[in-house]
C-alpha cells in the first residue's frame, strides 16, 4: 500500500505539471518505504540518503519550473503560490538537515507522513487553478 496515490490529486491542465506530480508521488512513496526499512534495519542509509537527495532536487526543480511558468504568463497569485513553495522547502530542509546532522530518522518519517496532506491540499487548491490559468494563457 502506498502513502499517496496520484488519483488523490486533480489532474493538471498542463502536462508538464502533471508529470512532475506523478514523479513526485513515486519518489515520496519510495522514501517512506526506505525510511521505515532503515528504522527496522532493513534498508541501507546510503540508499535512503540518495533517494532523499533526489526528492529534494526534484521538489526544487518542480517549484522553480512552476514559478517560471507563473511569471512568464503573469499569474496574478504568484506571490501566494511561491510563499507556499518556500514554506514547504523550509520544512523539507529542516527535516533533511536533522537527518543528516544527527541521524534523526523520526524527522524524515514525520515529514513524510505530513507531506501527503500538504500535497493534496496544495495540488487541488493551488496548482489546479494555476494550471487552468496557465493552460488558457498557453493556448492563446
Amino acid at each position: 500500500m502506498a502513502l499517496l496515490y496520484i488519483e488523490q490529486v486533480e489532474e493538471m491542465d498542463v502536462e508538464q505539471m502533471q508529470q512532475t506530480h506523478e514523479n513526485e508521488v513515486k519518489l515520496l512513496n519510495n522514501i517512506e518505504k526506505l525510511a521505515f526499512g532503515y528504522e527496522k534495519n532493513e534498508a541501507q542509509k546510503q540508499e535512503l540518503e540518495e533517494k532523499l537527495d533526489a526528492y529534494v532536487a526534484h521538489v526544487k526543480a518542480h517549484f522553480a519550473s512552476e514559478e517560471a511558468l507563473m511569471l512568464q504568463y503573469d499569474f496574478p497569485s504568484y506571490e501566494m503560490h511561491k510563499l507556499a513553495h518556500d514554506m514547504f522547502l523550509i520544512d523539507l530542509a529542516y527535516a533533511t538537515r536533522q537527518w543528516k546532522a544527527f541521524g534523526d530518522i523520526a524527522k524524515i518519517i514525520n515529514f513524510v507522513y505530513k507531506t501527503p496532506e500538504w500535497i493534496v491540499m496544495h495540488v487541488n487548491g493551488v496548482d489546479a487553478p494555476t494550471a487552468r490559468y496557465l493552460a488558457q494563457k498557453m493556448a492563446k
